[in-house]
C-alpha cells in the first residue's frame, strides 16, 4: 500500500477490531465507571503489603498530577541509577547502579528524604556456593514482588551466559541463582508471582555474536528449587522475507545473509495480566514477540510497521541548522520500542510501547551523503522542497541520521544504493497496540506531542533533532481510582510525560514533568567523572535521562497517595514523585 509514493503498511489503516464494549470505550461513549476492572501487568505490585492508605473512591478521580517530593543521588554519572523497583513490606526502593555494578537499596519510609539502606553486590553471586557464573560484569535490572528480589546479572565477558540472582527482600540474604542467556537485560516477575522472565539481549562481542533469547524461570515452588527454560527464535529462520513484509528489520554486519534468530536482541519483557504470556520488545527488529509461559516458546513475532511522517499530526523536527520547527516530511519511522507495558480493558489486552528507536553503528548514515531516487518521492505538494537534492540540504533532512541498512533492506529494489524511501530511527512517540488474530493493530500513537511540549514548555530540552528526537525510552502503567495512567520517560529531554490511557484508543495528555539543568551536558558529566571520579557531583545536572520508572499504588505507598519512582541514568539520581489525584466535581 502507498500514500502518494510513500509506502505504508496495513497497520497504518487497519481499523481497530475490538469487541463491542471496546469500540464504545475507544469512542468515549462508555463512562469511566464502566471501564472499571482495567488491570496492568504491574498492578498490585504491592509485594504482599497490607499497609498503606485507602485510595480515593474510584468514581471521584478525574485526573492526576505529578509533584516531585524526594530525590536521592548515587554520586555516579552515566549509569548511576537505572532500573528501580519498590518493595512495600519494608518501604524500600531497589535501584540498579550499573556504573558501580550493584543494586542500591534505599529506605523510602520517608519519600521526601530517601537514604541508602544497603547494597547488593553482584560479586556475591560469584562467591556463593555452586555459583552458575565464573565471573560477573554487573547488574542490569531488578524486580521485586512479595518477599523476592530478582536481579539480572551479566557475565564477564558479556557474551557468556549470565544469571538471575534471587534475594530475600527483607533480610537481603542471597537465596539462589539460575543460569540464563548472554547479557540478561530486563527481568520481570509475573503478576501472580509464579514465574520470572528475562530478556537475554545477546549483543555481539569482538569475536562472537550470541543469539538473543528469553528465559522463563518457574519459581512457583520457591526460589530455592527453580527450573528454567529458554525460548529461542531459530524456528523463524528461513522466514526472513515474510517477516520483512510485516516491517520487521533483519540485518547483519556479516557478509552472509542475516538470519532472524541471529539478529534478535530482546530488549524488554512484560507479562500479560493473567501471567500466561510474556510480551518481548525486539527493538532493533521493530517487532514484538509473544512467549507462552507454560511451554517457554515463541508463539508470535509481530512487526510494527512504519510511522508516516508526511501525515498531519506526525510532524517532526529534523534539522540542527535552524530553530525549532515541526514539519511534515516524506519520511518513515520504525517504532523500535525499548520499554513496553501491558494492561487489560473490558477483557481485551493492550500493549504500550515507548518508541525510542535504535540502530547499530554500521546501519547509520547521514541522509545528505546518500543517493535518493527522484521517482520515489512525490514532492509537487511539499511546501519546503521541489527536488530530492533540496531534500538533502542541512536545513531540511541533510543532517539527519537515518537507518541506511533499513533503506537498503526495504527501499533499494535494484540494489544500487539509490533509495526510494527514507527510514528514520524511532518514532518520537508512544503507541497503544491491540493483539488480534491478524497481528498487532495500532489503536493510538502520540504523534508529535512530545516534541511539541518540549518546544513550548522547555525549549532547551528540545534536543537530538537530527537523530531520534526525545528518545522515548521508558513507560509504566498505574491505576488510580478507576482510571489508568501511563508515565512515559523521555531520555534526551529528561521529562516524564503522563497520559490518561483509560480509553486505549483515545489517551489524554496530562503533564510534562522536568527537573533538569540543560546547561550541563552529558559530555560535561563524562569529562568531570574522568578528571575527578570521587569529587564530581553529577546531580548538578538535575535529573537527567529517565531510564526506569516504577509506579507505587496508594495501598503500598508510605504516604496517602501513590508514588512514581524514576531512575535517571546520566545524572545518577532517583526522583520520587507524589501522584496526586484530582477529583471530579
Amino acid at each position: 500500500m502507498s500514500l502518494g509514493n510513500y509506502p505504508v503498511t496495513r497497520k497504518d489503516f487497519t481499523p481497530n477490531r475490538r469487541g463491542f464494549v471496546g469500540l464504545l470505550a475507544a469512542a468515549g461513549i462508555l463512562p469511566a465507571s464502566q471501564l472499571m476492572g482495567a488491570q496492568t501487568s504491574g498492578q498490585s505490585s504491592g509485594n504482599g503489603s497490607d499497609g498503606g492508605q485507602p485510595e480515593p473512591a474510584p468514581e471521584d478521580v478525574e485526573t492526576i498530577r505529578l509533584d516531585r517530593i524526594g530525590r536521592y543521588a548515587t554520586g555516579e554519572a552515566l549509569g548511576g541509577a537505572e532500573i528501580v523497583s519498590y518493595q512495600a513490606g519494608d518501604s524500600r526502593l531497589f535501584v540498579v547502579n550499573s556504573n558501580a555494578g550493584q543494586v542500591e537499596v534505599l529506605d523510602l519510609s520517608d519519600p521526601t528524604d530517601p537514604t541508602q539502606d544497603s547494597i547488593l553486590e553482584a560479586s556475591e553471586l560469584v562467591a556463593s556456593e555452586g555459583s552458575v557464573v565464573d565471573s560477573v560484569g554487573g547488574t542490569n535490572s531488578v524486580d521485586v514482588r512479595g518477599d523476592i528480589v530478582a536481579a539480572a546479572i551479566e557475565a564477564d565477558p558479556a557474551t557468556n551466559d549470565g544469571a538471575v540472582a534471587f534475594y530475600d527482600a527483607g533480610s537481603l540474604e542471597f537465596l539462589n541463582a539460575v543460569q540464563v542467556g548472554p547479557l540478561p537485560d530486563k527481568v520481570t516477575i509475573s503478576p501472580d508471582g509464579s514465574h520470572v522472565a528475562v530478556a537475554n539481549e545477546g549483543e555481539p562481542g569482538a569475536e562472537t555474536d550470541p543469539a538473543g533469547s528469553v528465559t522463563i524461570i518457574d519459581i512457583e515452588d520457591g526460589v530455592e528449587s527453580v527450573s528454567a527454560s529458554t525460548a529461542t527464535f531459530t524456528e523463524f529462520d528461513g522466514q526472513e522475507q515474510e517477516l520483512r513484509e510485516e516491517g520487521i528489520h533483519i540485518v547483519s554486519q556479516a557478509e552472509e545473509p542475516a538470519t532472524f534468530s541471529q539478529s534478535v536482541e530482546p530488549e524488554f519483557v512484560t507479562f500479560a495480566t493473567d501471567s500466561q504470556s510474556v510480551f518481548v520488545s525486539l527493538q532493533e527488529n521493530n517487532a514484538i514477540a509473544t512467549i507462552d509461559v507454560d511451554s517457554a516458546s515463541v508463539t508470535n513475532v509481530d512487526g510494527l510497521g512504519f510511522k508516516n511522517f508526511s501525515l498531519p499530526g506526525n510532524e517532526l523536527d529534523t534539522s540542527d541548522a535552524d530553530g525549532p520547527s515541526l514539519q511534515r516530511w516524506p519520511l518513515l519511522g520504525m517504532y523500535q520500542p525499548d520499554a513496553i507495558d501491558a494492561y487489560e480493558v473490558a477483557g481485551q489486552t493492550y500493549i504500550l510501547t515507548a518508541n525510542e528507536g535504535d540502530a547499530k553503528d554500521f546501519e547509520v548514515s547521514l541522509l545528505g551523503d546518500l543517493d535518493l531516487d527522484p521517482a520515489g518521492f512525490e514532492l509537487s505538494e511539499n511546501p519546503y522542497v521541489d527536488t530530492v537534492e533540496e531534500l538533502k540540504e542541512p536545513q531540511n533532512l541533510g543532517n539527519m541520521e537515518v537507518n541506511e541498512a533499513a533503506m537498503a533492506e526495504f527501499a533499494d529494489p535494484d540494489e544500487q544504493g539509490v533509495y526510494t524511501d527514507i527510514y528514520a530511527i524511532g518514532t518520537r512517540s508512544f503507541s497503544v497496540w491491540e493483539p488480534t488474530a491478524d497481528g498487532l493493530q495500532r489503536v493510538f500513537d502520540s504523534g508529535n506531542r512530545f516534541e511539541q511540549e518540549f518546544i513550548e514548555q522547555h525549549p532547551d530540552g528540545h534536543l537530538n533533532t537530527v537523530e531520534s528526537g526525545p528518545e522515548t525510552e521508558s513507560i509504566e502503567l498505574g491505576q488510580v481510582g478507576d482510571r489508568t495512567f501511563a508515565f512515559v520517560g523521555q531520555e534526551k529531554g529528561s521529562g516524564i510525560v503522563s497520559y490518561d490511557v483509560t480509553t486505549p484508543g483515545n489517551p489524554r495528555y496530562l503533564q510534562l514533568a522536568v527537573n533538569r539543568d540543560y546547561g550541563v551536558s552529558e559530555d560535561d558529566l563524562a569529562a568531570a567523572a574522568e578528571e575527578d571520579p570521587d569529587g564530581d557531583n553529577p546531580a548538578r545536572a538535575g535529573d537527567f535521562a529517565p531510564e526506569g520508572v516504577n509506579f507505587v499504588p496508594a495501598g503500598d505507598s508510605p504516604i496517602d497517595n501513590p508514588l512514581l519512582c524514576v531512575g535517571y541514568e546520566v545524572s545518577g539520581t532517583v526522583g520520587v514523585f507524589e501522584v496526586i489525584p484530582e477529583m471530579g466535581a
